[in-house]
């Protein structure tokens, strides 16, 4: 019987591992890191080392970490009254510093914020020497607010006497009479984004200060990502907001519209393009024919399947981020139905098959053939590249331990 290997793979946007406080790592045999930054104290990766883990990662840095460490959530605030004596903090999202939080900050062992730290543009460098991160400064005597906003949530959360706002998100002002309370108000904003009508700029523009304009045409109803049979719902100038997905079905009410404008990707059938470039634009495009079906991880099609689409006379376009996988009894006359692929991943295909749907496709990342070629080629077999890629969504081995997140902490 074979010694048993336990595996722990983690996947994220960023790692940082400071303290092993329950020999979490010693579970393992082998460990994998793959990250856009990983952080580690000198202890941690004197481990990882020992046991060879891998580690793929664009920025690797290892500090010395005294303290205690303090763990921060979205939208928290050091100030004076903020106790970091021997503390080190870690901010998991954006960081606001206010001009006594920058001497509370002096007594701690550091910071690091994963998201942006915002802090008053009079601090000194030397104020700041403790602080790992994206810094970016705001005027003194402002009233930061994080995130994204709409004018009349912050017209009426401040206090009165707060008169210059900054907003380190986007601004979304769509009802002229908030314009008119915050003018009356006195109030100016400083925001990263803005979002709004066209003539609401040009009438009150002095009152906010935006270099990153995101603005719409006077007279469009505004509305986030929509399909094609909610059209009917809106009036017959459309701004989309998000994503548009058109269905061959509903173009008659695509014809109806006077004007659209979609601020995302617009997914078009080959046959409403004319239509739609005639009343608007888009972003962005991805033209189909018959029906799109878009695949993020792992699909798999059997001969059944594919031979009642064929015999409806249905067609589909197939957009593959993973894995897709075909049945050994698929046949070349089922991808009669198959319009168009792209792929990003793998495609395992009986040979038999294989000649008809290579002549179907558009875009190609990766392996296409049957999947004893793929483990030739790449030495893994199909299970092997799923749970490596694919965040282990076929593995059951109770000794394999797969993290995939967006911020891995270890403290």
């Amino acid at each position: 019987m074979s010694e048993r290997v336990r595996k722990l793979g983690i996947n994220c946007g960023q790692a940082i591992l400071l303290k092993d406080r329950e020999g979490m790592l010693e579970n393992y045999d082998k460990v994998s890191i793959n990250c856009g930054q990983v952080i580690l104290t000198p202890a941690i990766n004197a481990k990882l080392s020992a046991m060879g883990a891998k580690i793929n990662s664009g920025n690797m840095q290892i500090k010395d970490i005294k303290g205690e460490v303090l763990q921060l959530e979205l939208g928290a605030v050091i100030d004076g009254g903020t106790a970091l004596k021997d503390i080190f903090v870690i901010a998991k999202d954006d960081i606001i510093i206010t001009k006594e939080g920058v001497k509370a900050l002096e007594e701690a062992e550091g910071l690091i914020a994963l998201g942006k730290i915002f802090y008053p543009e009079s601090t000194s460098l030397a104020g700041m020497a403790k602080v790992s991160g994206k810094k970016i400064a705001y005027p003194d005597g402002t009233h930061i607010i994080l995130g994204n906003h709409k004018l009349e949530s912050i017209i009426y959360s401040i206090g009165k006497d707060k008169k210059h706002i900054w907003i380190s998100g986007r601004l979304t002002v769509l009802d002229r009479k908030h314009l008119e309370e915050a003018l009356s108000l006195g109030i100016k904003i400083t925001c990263a984004k803005l979002f709004s009508y066209e003539g609401f700029l040009k009438e009150f523009g002095s009152i906010i200060n935006c270099s990153e304009q995101n603005l719409v045409p006077d007279g469009y109803e505004i509305t986030g990502k929509i399909s094609s049979d909610e059209l009917l719902l809106y009036g017959k100038k459309l701004y989309v907001d998000g994503k548009f997905h058109m269905d061959e079905k509903d173009l008659s009410a695509l014809e109806d519209l006077e004007g659209i404008i979609v601020k995302g990707k617009a997914y078009l059938p080959s046959s409403a393009v004319k239509t739609f470039r005639s009343k608007g634009k888009a972003d962005e495009y991805i033209i189909f024919d018959g029906r799109l079906v878009e695949v993020n991880g792992v699909e798999q099609y059997s001969h059944d399947a594919l031979d009642a689409l064929v015999k409806k006379g249905e067609k589909i376009s197939l957009s593959v981020n993973g894995c897709l996988l075909f049945d050994k009894d698929v046949t070349a006359e089922d991808m009669e139905c198959i319009a168009s692929l792209s792929y990003n991943g793998a495609v395992l295909i009986p040979g038999a098959a294989k000649a008809m749907l290579t002549a179907k496709v558009k875009k190609a990342n990766g392996f296409m053939g049957d999947p004893e070629a793929f483990k030739e080629m790449t030495g893994q077999s199909m299970k092997d590249f799923i749970d490596g890629n694919l965040g282990g969504l076929f593995d059951k081995d109770p000794d394999n331990t797969n993290i995939n997140i967006g911020f891995f902490i270890l403290a």
